[in-house]
């Protein structure tokens, strides 16, 4: 953090006043060059790579669209309030920074705040006692026009995929997979900020969204290319087997074809822009820690000075965000494919930028020699 400040790296935003909001920071002359170079890399080994379609999303979007995939609903955090000082914390990352312990977000208040008084936790500002825990919706609301018209900013890129499919579908890409992608911004109203990049309010993501036939299989030109790449994966958080994308797949430990793909597809990137494969895993996560939306969700994580990070969230959405569309929107969103008409499932790649340039120049800070970046 001292490096990248000195250097001009990246810096919190409104520095030179004091009171400003914590959990937005802005990137400098190296951090912005940096930064076009990483996307650069992403569009290079990843989209053009693998023929993907990028789009370019607004960042407000209507109500409705946050009531169909149900962030305005289940996109909350556990937090809890100092009840001396009045300071509020998430919940979770307090029991984990005590335990040293992923605490799953989606256990149930009652379970998480027994957690806290099972482990002592208090105020990390006064000491105080700490109250019962709540969710608190990390969307950040607006008021649009004259008439006060609710909208959103985007929490996650990947809603204007969704929601803009069939129009890329009907003008000419209609064959399956067809993964679409963006890079942009995404905003989310986090309780305590104070990780620099590594959580931030207003964060960078490049996110693909790879929509599929459920009754097709990939098909053999992509599957040729990775089925060969070893993967690193951790079902239990702790030990790593070493396995062919292939092999992971034949031996069940990736269900789908296309999945081990695609997990082939984003650990070969982070290989080629210079960290070791020995740094990286792609972790399972259980039941309590899959996001809402999620059938099955793995983690791209590297290990740093700070232990391991997650980079990129995998997920198999399967067909949650267009069914959750079509009843909403009223629209027929499903598409054709061999003479079946189907709503097409997901398999996603949400990488965060801003980790992954932290990671970067933690890799690099440490003595080794930096990477294709």
């Amino acid at each position: 953090m001292e490096l990248a400040l000195r250097r001009g790296f990246y810096f919190p935003s409104c520095e030179i006043y004091d009171g400003a909001p914590a959990g937005f920071w802005e990137y400098g002359p190296l951090g912005n060059s940096l930064k076009n170079r990483f996307v650069e890399a992403w569009r290079r080994y990843v989209v053009r790579y693998d023929g993907m379609v990028e789009l370019d999303g607004s960042v407000i979007m209507a109500k409705d669209v946050f009531v169909a995939s149900g962030h305005l609903e289940s996109f909350a955090d556990p937090v809890t309030r100092c009840t001396s000082c009045g300071a509020v914390f998430r919940a979770d990352r307090l029991l984990q920074e005590r335990t040293g312990r992923i605490v799953p977000e989606r256990l149930p208040d009652s379970e998480i705040y027994a957690m806290i008084v099972k482990e002592g936790v208090t105020c990390p500002s006064c000491g105080g006692q700490l109250s019962e825990v709540t969710r608190f919706n990390m969307m950040f609301r607006l008021s649009v026009g004259g008439e006060g018209t609710e909208a959103y900013l985007r929490p996650e890129t990947c809603q204007s995929l969704f929601v803009d499919y069939l129009r890329v579908y009907k003008i000419g890409w209609s064959k399956f997979p067809l993964p679409l992608c963006q890079f942009g911004k995404s905003f989310r109203n986090e309780i305590s900020p104070r990780q620099g990049l590594l959580r931030l309010r207003e964060f960078y993501q490049a996110e693909v969204e790879v929509l599929f036939d459920p009754e097709e299989d990939l098909d053999e030109r992509r599957w040729s290319r990775l089925k060969d790449q070893v993967l690193r994966l951790s079902q239990d958080g702790e030990s790593i087997t070493e396995v062919s994308a292939e092999g992971a797949w034949r031996e069940g430990l990736v269900p789908l074809k296309i999945e081990a793909y695609y997990l082939a597809l984003i650990q070969k990137f982070y290989e080629t822009i210079g960290i070791e494969r020995s740094k990286i895993r792609l972790r399972r996560l259980g039941e309590e820690e899959k996001p809402f939306y999620a059938r099955e969700s793995w983690d791209l994580e590297v290990q740093t000075s700070l232990g391991w990070l997650e980079l990129v969230a995998c997920n198999y959405r399967g067909d949650y965000d267009l069914s959750g569309h079509m009843r909403v929107s009223g629209k027929d969103l499903t598409a054709f494919n061999r003479g079946r008409k189907f709503v097409p499932h997901v398999f996603e790649l949400s990488m965060g930028v801003d980790r992954s340039l932290y990671v970067l120049l933690d890799t690099t800070s440490s003595g080794r020699e930096g990477g294709g970046c």
